[in-house]
């Protein structure tokens, strides 16, 4: 078979988008030039790929078979590309980094601007993902690292994990809630209120769970937010409290929200690690960013800034 990596890339957009115009806008081409290489490599294989009526695309029998056999080889060739691109300098280049939105803005913003201001002509590709998500791109090289809260026993053996920022979590609250003239509170207390918690799709969830578990104390909570953002959106109304990471504090504190420490005598802390690739020397534009971002990250961890 004469297959190229253009007809699998497009093919993949279209099955993952249900549409053609949408798998069009994703690739930066024309309607016209999707179809006509969907059509090519439906020639090739010799059965077609695709039902189109007026409405929907939908994949014919087969399609998710080369839709799985597609991913595997485009993503070897991401990888073989990341190792490739370790041969190039500072002057050129690209850095794919992905993390959740909330560490985007309170944890990585200052090393992406510093980054930047120091690097103009390296690219920086940011997927702000949940945790999952972070990992998969990780592990298919859909870019060259992420930012997860992951353990040991969760790991995927083809990836490796170092941590790089530790905090306590803390309590977010709206400033007419009775909780707000407080500095600080126990986690005993704090299982006896109303809370907003997130999905265990993110870290923070996943810090919260283990050490409710680890104290045997549940949470009590009649929303489940998609993102922190939303969280403590609905924080700042009054009517509940949510549990954030170090690095939302001031995000929190840019919304009008007050923020107490959470009081133990050993503290549990939530850990982000710097997830990559077992055997994938990232390029000099990623090893450049990782090293700048282990310095930056180093004012984060600890005692928790007021």
């Amino acid at each position: 078979m004469n297959v190229t990596l253009r007809q699998l890339r497009v093919f993949c957009a279209v099955y993952e988008r249900r549409s053609f115009t949408s798998a069009a806008e994703d690739m930066h081409m024309t309607q016209s030039a999707v179809s006509k290489l969907c059509a090519e490599l439906e020639s090739e294989l010799g059965l077609p790929l695709f039902e189109r009526t007026t409405r929907r695309v939908v994949p014919s029998d087969g399609a998710a078979e080369l839709y799985e056999c597609a991913q595997e080889v485009l993503n070897t060739m991401r990888i073989a590309a990341r190792r490739l691109s370790a041969l190039r300098t500072l002057d050129r280049g690209s850095v794919g980094i992905a993390a959740s939105p909330m560490m985007m803005y309170g944890l990585l913003k200052p090393v992406i601007q510093e980054f930047h201001t120091a690097h103009p002509d390296i690219d920086l590709d940011l997927y702000e993902l949940s945790t999952d998500e972070t990992i998969d791109y990780v592990r298919t090289g859909k870019c060259d690292f992420g930012l997860v809260s992951v353990s040991a026993s969760e790991l995927d053996p083809q990836l490796l994990a170092r941590v790089v920022y530790a905090q306590p979590l803390a309590l977010a609250c709206a400033p007419q809630h009775p909780l707000a003239g407080k500095k600080w509170v126990t986690w005993g207390a704090i299982s006896d209120l109303e809370h907003i918690t997130l999905r265990s799709v993110y870290s923070t969830r996943r810090t919260v769970d283990r050490i409710l578990k680890a104290q045997g104390l549940e949470l009590r909570s009649t929303i489940q937010a998609g993102t922190l953002a939303t969280a403590l959106g609905l924080v700042k109304g009054g009517a509940s409290v949510t549990l954030i990471p170090g690095y939302a504090r001031q995000y929190a504190f840019d919304l009008g929200l007050k923020v107490l420490d959470i009081e133990e005598k050993t503290p549990y802390l939530h850990e982000l690690s710097l997830l990559t690739r077992r055997g994938l020397k990232p390029s000099i534009a990623a090893g450049a960013f990782i090293e700048h971002m282990d310095t930056l990250l180093q004012r984060f961890s600890g005692p928790p800034r007021v």
